[in-house]
């Protein structure tokens, strides 16, 4: 018999977490990343002429930084609190078949915000950046 010691505020405090850690892995990655930030100077010049330009390491503009902690933890935020509350339906407790469903799952927001078009994914940074702002101060508020 199954009995889980996770409640709907855990998967979601699991979710955070993996959100957090997204997010430093992102920093450090948009600090060393050949790749542009979207909707900067760069990478407009890379779509009018079709021919990337990669930046060299460690010159990264600090533009970069936000935007890619915010892609890599979206990511693993929504990973995880999908695996989780795929646990919680099925009744199985660190099932690999949750894992699976929850990569699809991610697969989809990722194709679906970050990998259609630069102005959806330049929306999608906003709002998350947005939302992550209001928690902060609010929990600052608290304090």
């Amino acid at each position: 018999e199954y009995v889980s010691y996770k409640s709907s505020r855990t998967v979601i405090s699991e979710g955070v977490y993996q959100f957090i850690r997204g997010s430093i892995f992102g920093s450090i990655w948009g600090l060393i990343t050949p790749f542009p930030a979207p909707g900067s100077a760069a990478a407009l010049t890379h779509k009018k002429t079709g021919i990337l330009r990669p930046l060299p390491p460690f010159s990264s503009p600090l533009s970069s930084v936000p935007s890619n902690a915010i892609m890599f933890g979206t990511i693993l935020g929504v990973q995880r609190i999908s695996s989780q509350t795929l646990e919680q339906i099925r009744g199985k407790d660190d099932d690999i078949w949750n894992d699976f469903i929850s990569f699809g799952i991610t697969y989809q927001y990722y194709k679906y915000f970050m990998g259609s078009t630069e102005k959806r994914l330049i929306y999608h940074n906003r709002f998350v950046g947005g939302v992550t702002v209001v928690a902060i101060l609010y929990g600052t508020s608290l304090a």
